[in-house]
């Protein structure tokens, strides 16, 4: 039976209620690995972005993290004597500055990838078979209606 304070809560909060925990849970083990290798959040958020595009020049960067383009510089500074990230001037235009990440930070994206691979591989494994297979169905409603939302949409 339900309790009476989740009945007058939406389904939709309910289970908010039960993601954003084990979300946070897996951020701070991300945040933990970062720290240790002196990458803060954002650096962080830089690698995650430079890793799912490519190479991004610095103003598209800037506006990717909502920062200004002389924030988003010192940003990059740091990460660069980190060894993570390098800038190159574009041979066609020089004051285009593009930034990549190095093979240093690559190793280190895919660490942290792997790092979050082993906890939800963990996870799941602690599952029973059927919690497994209900799991797959509701992971591939979400993304089908992620992808529905995506879709519709309007884009700026």
């Amino acid at each position: 039976m339900i309790a009476v304070p989740e009945m007058t809560a939406s389904l939709a909060d309910l289970i908010l209620d039960e993601a954003i925990p084990i979300i946070a849970r897996a951020k701070a083990s991300w945040a933990a690995r970062c720290h240790e290798r002196g990458i803060s959040m954002t650096h962080f958020q830089v690698l995650a972005l430079l890793d799912r595009s490519g190479p991004l020049s610095m103003s598209r960067l800037a506006d990717q993290l909502g920062v200004s383009l002389p924030n988003a510089t010192g940003i990059i500074s740091r990460m660069e004597e980190r060894g993570v990230v390098a800038r190159t001037h574009e041979e066609q235009d020089r004051r285009l500055v593009m930034v990549h990440l190095t093979d240093a930070g690559h190793d280190f994206s895919r660490e942290l990838g792997d790092l979050r691979r082993a906890q939800l591989t963990a996870l799941i494994d602690a599952m029973t078979h059927e919690q497994q297979d209900h799991l797959l169905r509701t992971i591939r409603d979400v993304r089908a209606a992620m992808e529905q939302i995506t879709e519709e949409r309007p884009r700026a």
